[in-house]
């Protein structure tokens, strides 16, 4: 829930001023006890890291394998910060692997827990970033809890990452998520800033050598405007206009313009401005205005062309006294009372059915290992009671086995043969031709 959190005391007068720190979720939904009870089980405390993670890294080495389920170990029973570079080894390693498709959802909730837990969140955001190499992905528990953090401490940029990562995921079916989606993007979007210009460096008239790489083709430019968008205020856009479509409230109305602005989609937005105020109910606040006028002055003029003419529409809507922020912050309060509850009781469910999974697959990684280890003894075994049957037997199967040696003599000279001709063919010189004389 949303807490005011009010402590700072004037030494001069022993008054009390108020300092209001918001904060949206509760101890409760973190579900912490619950989460602490799942990964202090047998399995993962008798696990020690540095000799698992030296056997790990050498099977990897050697053989090239990796199991999702010694990962999600390693993943659950980290608890100190020194293993979280271990951790995102083994990471990248399991997305380079046959695996990667077991991953289990315990390894992606722990790995995030993990980093939250130790304060390294800008190492997470990278992490989040680059789900090629690394394939961890949010789940709403995680999304929330991540999300109430840096609001809470005002890290809206890194807030507004972790929304873009929930739209492009295209799971808009938690309301909480939501709410808080819109708040980080409305938050980071509000307060942006345009980077000063860096200066121009002059550079020497000197010819700098070309070089040329040979390569098979050419790809054709392509864009996909959706995971090739690079730039946060336009995922911030997009995140905002996508999550606010799905409400049809005023203040999903309100915030999907903005969403549209930022977005750079000017013609949806002058459609949508049209539409709205068709709309009765719908009331404007003075901020959407303000951010129009504001993105305006940096435009291009067909771009100010359509942000006047929605200007001009919006200026026919009612305008509400309500500040744009507050109405977030009520929506995201009306969320939480809806969904806490039942969030809290799947994420309890969730853990216990991770220690159950992790038990049965654990053991069906041991049978496994332990039939692969008998196979391989009955092969040897066989192949040794071949050369035994061939000592027992060797009299009277003398003459086959002459044969076959015979067999093997031909081939091996074949084959030196035709290394040698390859031989004299590569280090054949043709004689010189010279011209013939009058």
């Amino acid at each position: 829930m949303l807490r005011s959190l009010t402590k700072c005391i004037d030494l001069k007068h022993c008054s009390r001023t108020l300092v209001p720190k918001c904060t949206f979720l509760t101890n409760e939904y973190k579900c912490n006890e619950a989460w602490n009870v799942q990964i202090s089980s047998p399995i993962l405390t008798k696990v020690n890291l540095n000799d698992f993670y030296n056997i790990l890294e050498q099977n990897f080495s050697s053989k090239g394998v990796i199991s999702a389920i010694d990962v999600d170990i390693f993943a659950n029973a980290v608890k100190d910060p020194a293993y979280l570079d271990e951790l995102k080894d083994l990471l990248h390693k399991l997305r380079l692997s046959a695996e990667t498709g077991n991953t289990l959802e315990s390894t992606h909730h722990a790995t995030i827990r993990n980093y939250m837990e130790f304060g390294n969140i800008p190492e997470l955001i990278q992490i989040l970033k680059d789900p090629l190499n690394f394939g961890v992905f949010l789940d709403f528990y995680t999304a929330n809890i991540l999300l109430d953090k840096l609001i809470t401490s005002q890290s809206y940029d890194h807030a507004s990452n972790v929304a873009s990562f929930i739209m492009l995921q295209e799971d808009f079916s938690n309301d909480i998520t939501n709410t808080l989606c819109q708040y980080a993007s409305y938050k980071y979007l509000s307060e942006y800033k345009s980077p000063e210009n860096e200066p121009v460096v002059q550079e020497n008239n000197k010819k700098k050598e070309e070089i040329k790489i040979r390569i098979k083709y050419l790809r054709n430019p392509y864009f996909d405007d959706h995971f090739d968008i690079q730039d946060l205020k336009t995922l911030s856009g997009k995140t905002l206009a996508w999550i606010s479509k799905k409400g049809h409230d005023n203040l999903s109305c309100n915030l999907q313009i903005i969403g549209w602005l930022f977005y750079q989609k000017y013609e949806q937005l002058l459609l949508l401005c049209n539409e709205l105020i068709e709309n009765k109910t719908f009331k404007l606040h003075n901020e959407v205005l303000d951010l129009i006028n504001k993105e305006i002055e940096t435009q291009s003029d067909d771009t100010k062309a359509v942000l006047s003419q929605c200007i001009d529409v919006l200026s026919n809507a009612a305008i509400t006294e309500t500040k744009l922020e507050h109405s977030i912050k009520i929506s995201i309060e009306n969320a939480i009372n809806r969904t806490q509850n039942k969030d809290i009781a799947a994420q309890k469910e969730l853990f216990s059915r991770w220690e159950q999974i992790r038990e049965d697959k654990l053991e069906e990684q041991s049978k496994r290992l332990d039939r692969a280890n008998r196979m391989k003894n009955i092969l040897e075994q066989q192949k040794q009671m071949q050369v035994e049957e061939q000592k027992l037997w060797f009299f009277e199967n003398e003459e086959q086995i002459d044969l076959q040696i015979e067999e093997k003599e031909k081939l091996e000279d074949t084959s030196v043969k035709k290394s040698t001709k390859q031989k004299d063919d590569e280090n054949y010189i043709p004689p010189e031709i010279l011209p013939k004389r009058k």
